[in-house]
């Protein structure tokens, strides 16, 4: 007589992989929703974004300097 025992190992190692890959996507997702809001305010008049307190490019650099 024969036994076979099937073991579900895959389920586990796959769970953890598209947890993962889960994770990885929701970074890819904020980055673009970050990059898209940084997108939009700069394509704002500069009066707007002096007021809402956005740096300028210029102050932007002079720190790079320091």
């Amino acid at each position: 007589m024969t036994t076979i025992t099937y073991r579900d190992t895959a389920t586990v190692s796959s769970s953890h992989t598209y947890q993962h890959l889960a994770g990885y996507a929701r970074k890819l997702v904020h980055a673009w929703h970050q990059w898209q809001a940084a997108r939009e305010i700069e394509s704002m008049p500069f009066d707007i974004r002096k007021d809402i307190g956005w740096p300028s490019a210029d102050s932007a650099d002079e720190r790079k300097a320091m």
